[in-house]
């Protein structure tokens, strides 16, 4: 096979803090599986060690600065692997899958991967097609690579204890844009809640009829453009009177907001910019 940029059996023991020998005698025990490169060398897909965490309860590395499994030679510099960006752009949904799961093992806070990671190199996608260095294609490539990885990365988590509280989420008729919901659906539940995800381009109409049947604790808009000004905000208007008895917290998220006016038009208990935001004001309510 290819080699595939995936951990190699001293990555893996240090992210398991054990030994090399300890994981090989775990491969050769079939406690987790293994690949081989053309070279004849083990390597563990990023998923594969997660799940194999996840299901043997071994912890994660808790502090970014202790190397104290690695020997010196570990510390030889590496070949520099591609970026988040380049692995979305080229449309490797595997290695991205990889980047962001390495990075989960290696400690980083399942929102700030989002916020930090994922954001920044949508964001860098975004402003290429803008200025016509991306096509559309590419664009779609990218964001279709990034639903993969994320998705990877999804089934990857441990089950949260779960706390009984249900959330909605969804973008804006108009807004075709599912990333971002799709962050924010995750984000809620790694708080523990239920989370009901409506997608892209839901009318407010319809979702108040979804409200006043299953009662959410809290509401998640997601909103990458605004398509029609007047109208939403009509609209938005009506839907927040609609709902003003059943007082449901609405979580409005998208760097549309950072215009005061806007922000102004679509009042919410909170106008979040980063989904660490979302998680927090999830966890106080």
């Amino acid at each position: 096979m290819p080699d595939l940029k995936c951990l190699t059996t001293r990555e893996v023991a240090r992210l398991c803090r054990v030994s090399d020998a300890t994981v090989k005698r775990w491969e050769e025990a079939g406690l987790i599986r293994s690949e081989r490169t053309n070279g004849g060398h083990r390597r563990f897909r990023a998923e594969e060690i997660a799940r194999f965490q996840r299901d043997q309860g071994l912890g994660l590395k808790h502090t970014h600065g202790d190397e104290s499994i690695y020997t010196s030679q570990t510390r030889r510099k590496k070949p520099s692997s591609p970026t988040l960006y380049e692995s979305l752009v080229s449309g490797s949904e595997e290695q991205a899958a990889n980047f962001l799961i390495k990075s989960f093992l290696n400690g980083k806070d399942l929102v700030a991967i989002f916020d930090e990671q994922i954001s920044p190199a949508m964001r860098k996608v975004g402003e290429m097609w803008v200025r016509g260095e991306l096509t559309v294609a590419q664009e779609h490539l990218a964001t279709r690579a990034a639903h993969a990885a994320v998705n990877k990365l999804r089934n990857s988590l441990p089950v949260p204890t779960i706390s009984g509280e249900l959330a909605f989420c969804c973008a804006f008729e108009g807004d075709y844009h599912e990333l971002p919901t799709h962050l924010s659906q995750i984000t809620i539940e790694s708080c523990g809640w239920e989370v009901m995800n409506f997608g892209a381009n839901t009318p407010l109409y319809s979702l108040s009829e979804e409200v006043l049947h299953h009662s959410p604790e809290a509401i998640c808009i997601s909103v990458s453009f605004l398509n029609d000004l007047e109208r939403l905000a009509r609209d938005y208007k009506q839907f927040r009177e609609q709902l003003g008895k059943l007082k449901i917290p609405v979580i409005i998220g998208g760097s549309v907001f950072e215009n005061d006016d806007i922000r102004r038009r679509f009042p919410a208990e909170l106008h979040a910019q980063t989904f660490s935001e979302v998680a927090e004001f999830v966890r106080e309510i």
